[in-house]
């Protein structure tokens, strides 16, 4: 299955464009339930230029490109930008996608184009318009990457993150049977747009929606070793692929699996991922891996390595969770383990109506030497190591009390 899946990515692979172009523009990465308040729009708008700068909205991935497109750039123009709907849908307007992608009229805008948004729904339903049949850009898709080259911004949210990587999930099974058996052959991973570059892969809804572990299996059989994963309501932002912040509510993980230890075959079992977590006005040099906390963090370090380190009195002894995919569990784990005692959280993912049926996983989270962070408005939790091991549960899972 998963030489498969390489294959058919490297096929894929043979499409994109040439990687070592330099890259001028930035890219604001939006996790999903992007809220209108989030300063993250501001930004997107200083970043295509500033007061009249012209952004292009793309509500070709949504259920209702018309209503929810509109409601972008009406909020975009409220900010000072000269925001346009750009028609690439399969409903809503009056011509097809095809006939769009290779209008001179929308392709120059596109070209000449500040910034770019990226409205969420189907994240299938942008490389279906974008991508020809045989992976190639069209000239709309090929404009975009050259306004994007000469330092135009690409912003997206939801499925509008999920194409940044060259490689994303467009539809993935439930988790616990994507750990159990792997990608579905032509379904689960299927080409993006590639905008991040080769490096990195994307996954968004992230802690809301306890994606850790998908992304894991998917980064693995696409051949991925960095991935980033941006939770709800708040963004990365991106400049010339070598600089990074977060901006927003939650925050942002890094899987690192560089030096993680892979058992061959299904169900998943990987042991030394490394984990961080992220959050607003943090910074992320992408070449080196360094990490500069927010201003509100900077001044608040936690160091368990050091002989001051005093944990957190108001935890457990012990950390575990009956369910680790839970929403926001996992990142409420990783804050807790860097300021706990013990420094080691477990947690368990199975089917309780039928633990039988199909394998379960426990999770382990633990401090390493180099394990640090900083507190304020959410910690930011660096370095923490995650290994995923197959396991039974007993069956019955439970019975009866005896009074």
């Amino acid at each position: 299955m998963r030489r498969f899946v390489l294959c058919l990515l490297a096929v894929i692979a043979t499409a994109l464009p040439a990687w070592s172009e330099p890259v001028k523009g930035s890219l604001l990465i939006a996790g999903g339930d992007f809220k209108l308040e989030n300063p993250g729009w501001s930004r997107l708008v200083d970043l295509a230029g500033g007061k009249g700068a012209m952004i292009l909205v793309l509500p070709t991935a949504s259920g209702d490109p018309v209503g929810s497109g509109g409601r972008i750039v009406e909020h975009l123009r409220s900010l000072g930008a000269n925001a346009m709907l750009l028609p690439l849908a399969e409903k809503g307007f009056d011509r097809p996608p095809a006939a769009i992608v290779s209008d001179p009229l929308w392709v120059d805008r596109a070209r000449h184009a500040g910034g770019f948004f990226l409205v969420g729904g189907d994240q299938s339903r942008y490389t279906a318009a974008l991508l020809r049949a045989d992976g190639s850009d069209t000239p709309l898709l090929a404009a975009i990457r050259a306004a994007h080259a000469a330092g135009a911004v690409i912003g997206g949210s939801s499925a509008g993150a999920a194409i940044m990587s060259a490689t994303m999930i467009k539809d993935a099974p439930e988790t616990l049977d994507l750990l159990d058996a792997g990608p579905i052959a032509g379904r689960t991973l299927g080409p993006g747009l590639g905008f991040i570059g080769p490096d990195w892969f994307v996954d968004q809804h992230f802690l809301a929606r306890g994606r850790f572990a998908r992304t894991l299996v998917a980064m693995d059989a696409a051949g991925y070793t960095r991935g980033l994963g941006v939770d709800e309501n708040t963004a990365i932002i991106i400049r010339k692929r070598q600089e990074a912040e977060v901006v927003g509510a939650s925050g942002v993980v890094l899987l690192d699996t560089r030096t993680a230890t892979r058992r061959p075959g299904w169900p998943f079992a990987q042991t030394g991922t490394v984990v961080s977590l992220l959050r607003d006005g943090d910074r992320l040099d992408l070449v080196s891996g360094t990490v500069t906390p927010g201003p509100t963090r900077a001044a608040a370090p936690i160091a368990p390595s050091s002989p001051g380190f005093a944990p957190d009195p108001e935890l457990p002894s012990i950390l575990a969770t009956g369910d680790i995919l839970a929403p926001w569990q996992f990142g409420r784990l990783m804050a807790q383990v860097l300021e706990s005692r013990q420094g080691q959280a477990t947690g368990l993912a199975f089917d309780a109506a039928d633990p039988a049926r199909r394998p379960a996983f426990r999770m382990l989270l633990s401090r390493r030497s180099d394990s640090q962070g900083w507190a304020g408005n959410g910690v930011t939790a660096l370095n923490l190591s995650l290994d995923v091991e197959p396991v039974r549960m007993a069956d019955p899972l439970f019975s009866p009390a005896q009074p």
